[in-house]
């Protein structure tokens, strides 16, 4: 684990997956992945076309921002750099997720798989009592990865897609620790 500030950064492992911290090399596959139009048209702040300053500027963003208010992991697949996943702390106190995938790794289930291992964290080590996300409403991929790790819809809102430039319609779904405590013990 890699030191940030005075706070470890807490690298996540799971049976495929390294969740790891950010390194400059990451740029140009940040920029590959994400220029793509497929996968920017379903994230709210991120711009289209995506270029090499919007990935410096993001890459500064995340290297500067306090783990406290939020921590960010590069999902690294056997095939290298795969995707991106988060947590950022609003100021409800509840851990909100978010993420994203490159094209090719789609359909693999490594979102899911990642999407755990950040739920737990939360849970085991942050000890929240409720996990958020959501998803544009004709995401069905991103829908169906946080439906497999138990998020239940608790509404929708209009939100800009700044790709799109445009409006979409964002269905905001949570995670209580109630029900993932009772999800693990029938897994366990």
């Amino acid at each position: 684990m890699q030191q940030v500030g005075l706070m470890m950064f807490p690298e996540l492992k799971t049976n495929r997956l390294t969740l790891r911290q950010f390194q400059q090399d990451d740029l140009e596959p940040i920029c590959e992945y994400i220029s793509n139009f497929e996968v920017s048209k379903m994230l709210t702040v991120v711009p289209y076309p995506y270029t090499k300053a919007d990935g410096e500027w993001w890459l500064n963003h995340i290297r500067e921002t306090p783990q406290n208010e939020a921590t960010n992991w590069v999902i690294e697949s056997e095939h290298g750099f795969s995707g991106v996943i988060g947590i950022r702390i609003p100021e409800d106190g509840f851990p909100r997720i978010g993420y994203w995938l490159g094209q090719p790794f789609w359909g693999k289930g490594y979102m899911s798989e990642a999407t755990e291992a950040v739920v737990n964290y939360c849970f085991e080590v942050l000890g929240s009592t409720k996990v958020t996300s959501g998803a544009f409403e004709e995401n069905d991929g991103s829908l169906n990865v946080l439906a497999k790790n138990g998020f239940q819809m608790i509404g929708s809102q209009p939100e800009k897609s700044r790709a799109r430039g445009e409006e979409v319609t964002l269905i905001n779904v949570e995670l209580t620790r109630h029900l993932w405590e009772a999800m693990r013990a029938v897994t366990v």
